[in-house]
């Protein structure tokens, strides 16, 4: 993973170099740095980098775009790895409300972020 993160980060800075500040590649590759973080643990650092990803993506793509979902639910596996449960759950709302609209009821997608709620609100009771 480190080697992944390191070519992500320089990547990142020649993106930054050459793109305007929201566009969509800069919201992928601060959502790619911050999956990496969550696969190394770094719960807070990841957070981080998907909430910059869901701004610079929000500001670019429509607001059902898929992308935006996918972004929501990293967000909401960061405060559920934090162990908070009630942001987890808000942030798969949102997604799941974007997914629903973008994909049929069947789809993948929707069924993973369907499991993901009904996960939290076990923990929840």
């Amino acid at each position: 993973y480190y080697d992944a993160l390191d070519f992500y980060q320089k990547s990142l800075a020649i993106w930054e170099k050459c793109l305007p500040d929201n566009h969509p590649h800069l919201g992928d590759s601060y959502g790619n740095i911050g999956v990496l973080q969550r696969f190394l643990g770094n719960k807070d650092l990841s957070l981080e980098y998907f909430q910059k990803s869901l701004q610079i993506r929000t500001k670019s793509l429509p607001a059902q775009h898929p992308d935006i979902a996918f972004t929501l639910r990293n967000i909401g596996l960061a405060y559920e790895d934090k162990g908070d449960i009630d942001r987890a759950l808000a942030y798969y709302k949102k997604a799941a409300a974007v997914l629903r609209y973008s994909f049929i009821s069947t789809h993948p997608y929707v069924t993973e972020i369907t499991n993901d709620i009904q996960r939290v609100s076990n923990k929840q009771n």
